[in-house]
């Protein structure tokens, strides 16, 4: 291909036309050399690569081997001369590399791989190379830097390499450095190298540089916002409905367990517990499928769990099937919907009012007649009545004394209406357990891998729990 150069014969001009003369034509029989807009033509490694956009002149201190510019490619074709450029898994992406060939003379024969062509390369992120990664198209482009008064115009190359950010199981390795402790989005380091760990110089860093047409930072999108909007939304609404659920219904409460003073079934530990294993499983699965893009995450210990909770929950129903349906005290005799601290005061009144009723009545038994036993039978008949609702009064007002959450800890934590250790121990254990697989979810991106002495631990307190049933679910 003939190409013409604006490059004047410095050997004719003088100093002084120099300065003032801004084109000239070519030497005869010279080779010419290209301008910003006037290259070699591309060299397309794969049939259908987009045709090269023209870049920016690089400038003598660019001319060293170096990843210079990244940007996406799609539908639209190679995006150029974007400052900040979002990406996420499975976007396809390019990087320009300038005087690959240059770069690979620096590294030498003991530094250089056996494969070292441009189909070779791996993409590079945050230092940590990505494996499986690699070119899916590229192509070269000749330039020259700006002529110069005391300086000739200098050529360099520029090859365009186009990268699928997939995550295969070559690169998960790499990806796991990339996503863990994930957030919305996260500027990283972007260059190319070759398996054996040898990385290209780049300019694409996440610090801030100079502005420029140069100045390029690459943001890569961990968290998608739609989809992860929409998921989390669909299982906050399994949530909130569960929570309703979970509050009129029977759904977590334990049928055959003494009522409350507040007229209602107890809440049961097993149940709830195999609830709180349940959503956290599924919250975290779908939390590493938006994420990881994986959908074989779950392991044997998340199995162990499930079994463990699942387990316990039905053990705990045999032994309330098998126990005949008992309650305490009476019906509560006020509104049980209003704020506990009014239910409270209405209890008081209650009581107070019945205690004067008892000591009238006390007081009227001294005039009847030891002769009269009607009359006598009927006092001492309400007189007991009376001490049934005081004794009531004062077992619901005990209850509503309790500030409002430590009903529902109650419930979970007590049989009977005493508390026990062996409910503690598994209140406990469960909660530990969650928070420590939370935290492997979002620092690992994966389930967490529980030893066998460990899930038997929980298993010998889910164990103490039934077992403790069996005497507790006699009625007193």
């Amino acid at each position: 291909m003939k190409l013409r150069s604006h490059k004047p014969d410095r050997l004719l001009l003088g100093w002084v036309f120099a300065l003032t003369i801004t084109t000239a034509a070519p030497s005869f029989g010279q080779t010419p050399a290209p301008t910003a807009t006037q290259s070699l033509s591309a060299t397309a490694a794969l049939n259908g690569t987009p045709t090269p956009a023209p870049v920016a002149l690089a400038t003598p201190a660019e001319l060293s081997p170096a990843v210079r510019a990244v940007g996406i490619h799609n539908s639209n074709g190679e995006q150029r001369d974007h400052h900040e450029v979002y990406v996420q898994r499975g976007d396809e992406i390019w990087v320009d590399v300038h005087n690959f060939r240059s770069w690979l003379d620096s590294l030498g024969h003991d530094r250089l791989p056996k494969n070292h062509e441009i189909k070779d390369l791996i993409l590079y992120l945050d230092h940590f190379p990505l494996p499986g990664v690699s070119p899916s198209y590229w192509y070269e482009q000749k330039y020259w830097t700006p002529t110069a008064v005391d300086s000739p115009s200098q050529q360099y190359t520029v090859t365009t390499v186009g990268f699928s950010l997939v995550r295969n199981d070559s690169s998960k390795p790499g990806w796991s450095h990339l996503l863990n402790q994930p957030v919305l989005q996260r500027k990283v380091l972007v260059s190319v190298g070759f398996a054996n760990g040898e990385e290209m110089d780049t300019a694409i860093t996440p610090e801030a540089k100079e502005s420029g047409a140069r100045d390029q930072q690459l943001f890569l999108t961990i968290i998608p916002h739609y989809r992860t909007a929409f998921g989390f939304l669909v299982i906050l609404t399994a949530l909130a409905a569960f929570l309703v659920l979970a509050r009129r219904t029977h759904i977590i409460r334990d049928n055959a367990a003494p009522r409350r003073p507040d007229g209602l079934r107890p809440y049961s530990l097993a149940r709830g517990q195999m609830a709180f294993w349940f959503f956290l499983v599924i919250a975290s699965y779908f939390f590493l499928w938006i994420v990881t893009g994986d959908m074989d995450t779950l392991n044997t210990s998340v199995l162990g769990l499930i079994g463990i909770s699942a387990g316990t929950a039905l053990g705990s129903a045999f032994i309330d099937v098998s126990r005949p349906m008992v309650s305490s005290g009476n019906e509560p005799t006020v509104d049980v919907t209003k704020p506990h601290l009014e239910v409270l005061a209405e209890l008081k009144d209650l009581q107070a009012r019945t205690q004067n009723q008892l000591a009238t009545l006390q007081k009227a038994r001294a005039a009847i007649s030891e002769s009269d036993k009607p009359r006598l039978e009927g006092n001492e008949r309400e007189q007991n009545e009376m001490r049934e609702r005081l004794a009531n009064y004062r077992w619901q007002s005990v209850y509503f004394a309790w500030p409002t959450w430590k009903g529902v800890m109650y419930d979970l934590l007590a049989e009977n209406n005493v508390i026990s250790f062996h409910r503690f121990q598994i209140f406990v254990w469960t909660l530990i357990l969650g928070i420590m697989f939370i935290a492997n979810v979002y620092n690992e991106l994966a389930m967490p891998q529980f030893s066998a002495t460990l899930l038997g631990l929980l298993g010998i307190s889910a164990g103490t729990y039934v077992g403790f049933k069996l005497p507790e679910s006699k009625p007193q």
